[in-house]
């Protein structure tokens, strides 16, 4: 044991390792107390005092304090514990050793003053190193007293525990997160005894390998009408009539589901009270580590309304929505009756839609695996479209209020293609009945889709048809009109004036006005049946489209028209007009019409001013009969004629209608009724503007030819 060199003593001033300080002193008190601790170095010397032994401890800091702290002694322990040599530290206050934090609050006084009263006190604590390094050091510190029992000094001895105490933080650490993982176990398996325990739309029940039933949900007693009391431990065989039994079909049911992992069938089922009711069922098999059919799972909807509606066509379960209160079976077989369904995507999402398990039915259908999914939101089954328009989040909020929502829409795959999904999403309470998230059931409902939408599309080709029909039968209606009526004129006509010849005995002035009226009649008839053959051929004909420059078109309309545009002085202007897609002879009708029209009905006191101009239009300055998506052709012909009352622009394209009298502006009525058959056959349409005494406006909408 290192211990301090007396110095020389000058009257009374005494100077020793031990006290660094010069006191003045009364002689007799520095005596005693050069005194006591001169015996009581002298007293750690002695052999019983095994003090050269203690000096050569290494693995305890061994040291010897006075009553105030200071350090006495120092041994090789507590040079290689605390890192000073006795040189530097014999003297010091042994407070040195502590923290910051614990020097102010004092901690080595009241140790010291602890041991003082209790005669030795233990601490153990972080300690501070000559480097400023910390150390966990288990501190004992012992108080020595005189023969008279006094207190004269302190022994204190320091372990270094850290490598003890950064394991016994490890372990603690590690206890606390078993004690975290088996919380978020409890959760989870919290949730899924939830998730079919609350499930009301469906009957979910557990059989065993011989198809007793041993579990038995809210849905299988609403659907069946049997409590869990009544029924567990009975075979599943009860449900189904009596032909079925004698056939064994329940369990040829189970052979399949153990032969092909599930099965899915569909008939008539007994409720308690002998009612019964169609029912959709999935019987799946269950299977432990090994391989081993442990039992059944097996999901029963009933279908009644939808078989009766439908004429016994399938359909599917929708949902899954809450399950059973006291599932009485392992979390390995709940967990199984959920995982090994194959035709059911079943995934249950937390408050923000993120998936937190996945089934086999979820792989097969949407072709991620659990590993790549699990933890993403459920949003990435949904189309951009839907996603844009917030439809995942709706239908959350939907269900977050309702309960439960369904929903039957496109879905993406993880290869991009779609599936036609009908999906159920029902909220999931706790047992204080705060929501805690959502079980979502999916369905892949692409045949039926394909099928309906088959359906749709046979019905509405039936119903053009029958509009087809229709307008051919109001078309027929016409023509009975003008064979009844239009042209059994001009042949009482004919019969009469050819009567009245034979009366008059062939005079020949009056055989000649007669034969005039004659003829007229004739020319009527034959103008008129001309009208209704050109009518008829473009109704019928299904002539091969091609391009039609309507400049060329036009040019030929005005060589037709050659006669009375010279007669009546007509002036016909037009700019660059298009080149469309078209029949030719029957774009030339239209013009040769519109253009014909124009001069017949020009003001006597005018020269007549036909106006011809072309340009492309889209969106919304299109009339709205026509895809606003598309670029069109838009030609006006507008004249400055007598016009026509714009109430009157329903009439001027139906067949035979006309404004004026025969007498004051001959025709048929069937030129402008022509001109919309033209351009319905082109996939365009026709509309006209008048003004009484001003003038008409004609205005043709064509698709334009799309450039490469």
């Amino acid at each position: 044991m290192v211990r301090p060199k007396r110095k020389k003593r000058t009257g009374n001033k005494v100077k020793s390792v031990a006290s660094t300080e010069v006191q003045k002193l009364p002689e007799s008190v520095v005596k005693e107390k050069e005194e006591r601790e001169d015996a009581l170095i002298q007293s750690s010397n002695t052999p019983g005092g095994n003090q050269e032994l203690l000096n050569e401890v290494e693995d305890y800091a061994i040291i010897l304090l006075d009553l105030e702290g200071k350090i006495i002694t120092w041994n090789k322990g507590a040079e290689k514990i605390k890192g000073y040599s006795a040189k530097e530290i014999i003297g010091k206050n042994y407070r040195i050793f502590y923290s910051q934090e614990d020097r102010e609050q004092n901690l080595s006084a009241k140790l010291l003053n602890e041991a003082r009263q209790k005669g030795r006190t233990s601490y153990e604590g972080w300690r501070v190193r000559k480097d400023g390094t910390r150390f966990w050091g288990n501190m004992t510190l012992t108080a020595f007293h005189n023969q008279e029992g006094d207190v004269i000094a302190f022994l204190k001895m320091t372990r270094d525990v850290t490598e003890k105490k950064i394991a016994e933080d490890h372990y603690s650490n590690f206890v606390e997160e078993l004690k975290l993982k088996n919380e978020e176990l409890k959760k989870s398996e919290e949730r899924y005894h939830k998730m079919i325990a609350e499930v009301l739309d469906y009957a979910i029940i557990l059989l065993d390998k011989d198809g007793k039933i041993l579990d038995w949900n809210k849905g299988a007693e609403k659907l069946k009408g049997y409590t869990a009391e009544e029924i567990v431990g009975k075979s599943f065989r009860l449900f189904y009539p009596k032909e079925e039994k004698d056939a064994n079909l329940p369990e040829q049911l189970l052979e399949e589901a153990v032969k092909n992992g599930s099965v899915v069938h569909e008939g008539w089922r007994i409720r308690k009270d002998g009612k019964r009711f169609w029912g959709n069922i999935v019987i799946t098999a269950l299977h432990d580590e090994n391989n081993n059919i442990i039992g059944f799972s097996k999901v029963t909807r009933d279908l009644t309304d939808k078989k009766i509606a439908e004429d016994k066509v399938s359909n599917v379960m929708e949902e899954l929505r809450q399950a059973n209160e006291q599932l009485k079976q392992s979390e390995e077989r709940y967990h199984k009756m959920i995982e090994e369904v194959q035709d059911y995507a079943i995934i249950l999402l937390n408050l923000n839609g993120e998936i937190q398990n996945w089934n086999t039915g979820a792989e097969f259908i949407k072709g991620y695996n659990a590993k790549e999914i699990i933890g993403k939101s459920f949003k990435l089954f949904y189309t951009k479209e839907d996603r844009d328009n917030k439809l995942p989040d709706s239908l959350l909020a939907r269900a977050r209020e309702e309960g439960k929502v369904n929903h039957e829409g496109w879905r993406v795959r993880k290869d991009g293609t779609l599936f036609w999904g009908s999906v159920v999403i029902t909220a999931l309470h706790g047992a204080n009945g705060d929501l805690i998230g959502f079980s979502k059931v999916t369905r892949d409902l692409t045949e039926r889709k394909q099928v309906e939408d088959a359906l749709k599309s046979r019905a509405a080709q039936l119903d053009l048809k029958n509009k087809t029909l229709e307008r051919l039968n109001e078309e027929l209606s016409s023509f009975t009109h003008v064979a009844s009526h239009d042209m059994k004129e001009p042949l009482r006509k004919i019969q009469t004036f050819a009567g009245r010849i034979e009366e008059i005995g062939f005079a020949p002035e009056k055989s000649k006005e007669y034969i005039g009226k004659i003829m007229n009649s004739v020319s009527r008839m034959q103008n008129l049946i001309d009208d209704l053959l050109s009518y008829s051929r473009v109704s019928n004909d299904i002539a091969k489209f091609e391009k039609v420059d309507l400049n060329n078109t036009l040019q030929a309309v005005k060589t037709d028209l050659e006669i009375p545009i010279s007669e009546k002085h007509a002036v016909v202007e037009s700019n660059q007009l298009p080149v469309v897609q078209g029949v030719g002879y029957q774009l030339h009708q239209v013009f040769l019409n519109l253009i014909s029209n124009a001069i017949k009905f020009a003001k006597p006191d005018s020269t007549p001013l036909i106006q011809i101009h072309a340009t492309i239009i889209k969106g919304p300055d299109l009339p709205e009969v026509l895809n606003g998506d598309n670029e069109y052709f838009h030609i006006t012909i507008s004249d400055n004629g007598i016009g026509f009352n714009q109430e009157d622009t329903g009439k001027i394209f139906e067949a035979f209608q006309r404004l004026h009298p025969k007498h004051v502006f001959a025709g048929t009525g069937i030129g402008l009724a022509i001109v919309k058959k033209v351009m319905e056959n082109h996939n365009g349409i026709v509309s006209a503007e008048g003004v009484q005494g001003v003038g008409a406006t004609f205005h043709l909408y064509f698709p334009s030819i799309q450039k490469n």
